[in-house]
């Protein structure tokens, strides 16, 4: 049985563990969304060319106030190696679910103090 030798596609340096870091690390909640308590996935798709850039950045579904936006920027500061294969450009295609989670509320501590009056 002869060895079959396929092409390597793009792959995020240090896997999916890597990439869920980056992005929470990079996550700015958009002030629109935090004000209208909007939540969920913005789900997107890109391209990486074999250069390593990231290209074609489309959202497939999307919550608007502006977090569709700060999606495709966060994708679009992604840095992948790149790719040889044997001369022949490769496109690899991605899909991403971008979670938008409102920052748990803290609660208010109030202080009292009670006078006396006379």
């Amino acid at each position: 049985m002869k060895d079959k030798k396929f092409v390597k596609k793009a792959e995020y340096p240090g896997g999916s563990e890597a990439l869920k870091k980056f992005v929470k690390e990079n996550l700015r909640y958009p002030q629109e969304a935090v004000l209208h308590r909007v939540e969920g996935k913005v789900f997107l798709k890109y391209e990486v060319n074999d250069k390593g850039k990231v290209h074609s950045v489309v959202v497939v579904n999307g919550i608007g106030y502006g977090c569709d936006e700060e999606a495709k920027r966060i994708v679009k500061l992604l840095k992948y190696p790149g790719q040889i294969n044997k001369g022949v450009r490769i496109n690899t295609k991605f899909k991403i679910a971008i979670h938008f989670n409102l920052p748990k509320a803290k609660p208010i501590q109030i202080k009292y103090t009670y006078t006396k009056s006379s």
